[in-house]
């Protein structure tokens, strides 16, 4: 297990428009204020939701879309560097009006209605995505520069 402990910065709180797309949003937001640690929730409800699902034997994602109105019943996500720029990795549940839900990693495509944001800064040097070679994933790695993993 790596473990890193970070100390509770700025909580920032935002209102995404109608017609936004959620990743594209958060990530400008965080790139535009240097913004590079974070955990976030959200909720509202959007136009069309655009998934992931991550097969875990292939180790590839399979994308998805439901093109119709949704509630967020729950958004959660974190903000890390990935490439050295500021990357969000955000899951959602999303509810219909028939009271069925659906759920997943967000892509690029999922269209707000109307998402309120909270956005807690994290201090302390970032966490940094590289390959996981056990998964095919690009994970933290929070072990701090010349420190053994804790």
């Amino acid at each position: 297990m790596n473990t890193y402990d970070f100390q509770p910065g700025p909580i920032h709180v935002l209102r995404l428009e109608a017609g936004m797309d959620v990743v594209d949003a958060i990530t400008g937001y965080a790139t535009a204020r240097g913004i590079d640690a974070a955990w976030f929730s959200y909720l509202g409800a959007v136009s069309r939701a655009s998934l992931r699902y991550y097969d875990q034997v292939g180790h590839a994602y399979r994308d998805f879309a439901i093109d119709r109105h949704l509630e967020v019943l729950s958004g959660v996500g974190n903000v890390s560097i990935l490439d050295g720029a500021p990357f969000v990795h955000t899951h959602a549940a999303f509810g219909d009006a028939a009271g069925n839900a659906f759920g997943g990693h967000l892509n690029r495509g999922c269209v707000v209605f109307s998402i309120e944001v909270s956005l807690q800064e994290l201090i302390g040097d970032p966490p940094v995505r590289h390959p996981d070679p056990a998964t095919g994933l690009n994970l933290w790695c929070l072990t701090p520069p010349g420190e053994p993993a804790r």
